[in-house]
């Protein structure tokens, strides 16, 4: 379970993170500017010999892609916490970016990837086939009603969702950490108390109402 942080450590911790963005992205820049002047030096006025040239544009460019992977690294850690944000309704943490992250946990192309990765759990639970990594398959076959419900609830495009029933999938289906899903040993009951969980907070709002 993850723990519970206060708003102020949040918006410390994302604050870090568009350090973090902001720097792999300068330096991303600085590092394609400085293959491009190699190259030119090289090539275009022979300032510097090409074999020079040639080495500094190709480090340039391996610099330029291990930053492309640290960006997109800090991008994921950033929305993870604005994960945690819309989850635990902190919606005055940066509020503009958790309102467009909101958005995107409902969106349609969200919805149908989730969808998918549900349908697929229960039909390599059922048919057992391999999984990229090991799933209580003994819970997904009991539980494949409750499965199938939230994913045909994903792809019913008029019903709303809550962004932080979202969350809870997304996170369902992916952290290997805490998600039941991945616990072999656990009783099948762990699994179906989640899946409860999940349906309750996706459908928060128009219980309410």
């Amino acid at each position: 379970m993850k723990i519970l942080m206060t708003p102020s450590e949040l918006t410390a911790l994302l604050a870090r993170a568009n350090d973090r963005l902001r720097s792999a992205l300068t330096g991303a820049s600085s590092l394609v500017l400085l293959a491009l002047l190699a190259l030119i030096g090289g090539y275009g006025v022979h300032k510097i010999q090409p074999g020079m040239a040639k080495t500094v544009a190709a480090l340039a460019v391996l610099g330029v892609a291990l930053l492309t992977l640290a960006y997109r690294f800090f991008r994921w850690q950033r929305d993870e916490l604005y994960d945690d944000v819309v989850l635990h309704g902190f919606r005055h943490v940066h509020p503009q970016e958790v309102a467009r992250r909101a958005a995107e946990l409902v969106s349609r192309r969200q919805r149908r990837q989730i969808a998918d990765t549900l349908d697929r759990f229960v039909e390599a639970a059922v048919e057992n086939h391999p999984t990229p990594v090991p799933v209580h398959r003994g819970a997904l076959i009991e539980l494949r009603p409750q499965v199938t419900e939230l994913s045909t609830i994903l792809r019913t495009s008029d019903v709303e969702l809550e962004p932080a029933g979202m969350v809870l999938l997304g996170r369902f289906i992916s952290d290997g950490a805490t998600s039941p899903l991945f616990k072999l040993n656990a009783h099948p009951t762990e699994v179906e108390r989640e899946l409860a969980r999940i349906a309750r907070v996706l459908n928060r709002e128009r219980e309410a109402a």
